[in-house]
């Protein structure tokens, strides 16, 4: 059973956040609303912000003063491609560079439909062949972030350069088509997103693009020769089979690859750590993955 911030935290998700994620919202307003939300969450202790700028992005450098790993990790935000900043995330990048004790950089990358594709995914690009000049990387991304990080790796192996040891992804969309069967079947049950929402942003991202391109929809990806990756979602996500779809054909792929489904959950719940013990249970599941790839390839 859910525990009872779960609980609490889901009904203040339904009424208070998933009302900013309707396409009637100007984006504008869509990005002023999720920044002021998490405009007073304090970060954890024990985490070390730094203002960089990496390969002309705007970042944040946050370093778990414990630290000990010689891997960074490169965040990439969710927010269907529309939304989503800094400010937005800091708080979750913050507390999983603290659970992995990997120091972590969160980006700025451009956002449509100023910027649409293949904008951020340049810039996620850029900022990846400036880390790896530095030591190991890994990737993670949530939502959005995660197709990113997808779409990344495509790119990384496309242009042979070094290979991240490991890729992370909370919730990746993957499927821009939207024809997951939990498109339809989860739709009361989700806590955060809306399908009208979900489609609304699609154009505004690909613009002439085919949404079939991998590099926009990941799953029609080739993920022969992937890294290890680990892939959580929540039971009752709309992008629930953007997962599972993902899972099933990186397996076919023969990818060392872990789904981790977690019962109640909703999409992206993993930026609930500093209070809900579901999330922070996610982020330690994170950082025992993490080990685990550096024991095995040690």
């Amino acid at each position: 059973m859910a525990s009872l911030m779960a609980k609490i935290s889901g009904v203040l998700v339904k009424r208070m956040v998933q009302p900013i994620f309707q396409p009637d919202v100007p984006i504008q307003k869509q990005r002023q609303r999720l920044d002021f939300i998490q405009k007073f969450a304090p970060l954890p202790m024990g985490v070390k912000k730094q203002s960089i700028t990496l390969a002309g992005l705007r970042t944040w450098r946050l370093t778990p003063t414990a630290s000990a790993s010689d891997k960074q990790l490169l965040y990439l935000h969710g927010g269907g491609y529309v939304s989503g900043s800094l400010q937005s995330h800091a708080d979750l990048a913050a507390r999983l560079a603290k659970a992995t004790g990997m120091t972590t950089n969160l980006i700025d990358y451009r956002l449509a439909p100023e910027h649409p594709f293949p904008a951020g995914l340049n810039d996620a690009l850029a900022a990846y062949k400036a880390l790896i000049e530095q030591g190991p990387v890994c990737i993670a991304g949530d939502s959005a972030g995660g197709g990113l990080t997808l779409a990344l790796m495509q790119q990384i192996r496309e242009q042979q350069l070094p290979e991240p040891n490991a890729l992370v992804l909370f919730s990746p969309w993957t499927d821009l088509a939207c024809q997951g069967d939990s498109f339809q079947t989860r739709t009361t049950r989700e806590k955060l997103l809306s399908p009208e929402w979900i489609q609304a942003m699609v154009p505004a991202y690909i613009g002439e693009e085919a949404v079939s391109n991998p590099l926009i929809s990941p799953l029609h990806a080739d993920f022969r020769d992937f890294p290890a990756t680990l892939i959580q979602v929540g039971s009752e996500e709309i992008l629930y089979s953007d997962s599972t779809r993902l899972y099933e054909q990186m397996q076919q792929a023969q990818v060392k690859v872990s789904l981790r489904e977690y019962p109640e959950m909703w999409h992206v719940f993993q930026a609930h750590a500093g209070y809900m013990p579901e999330s922070r249970q996610a982020l330690e599941d994170v950082a025992s993955f993490l080990r685990q790839i550096k024991t095995s390839a040690a």
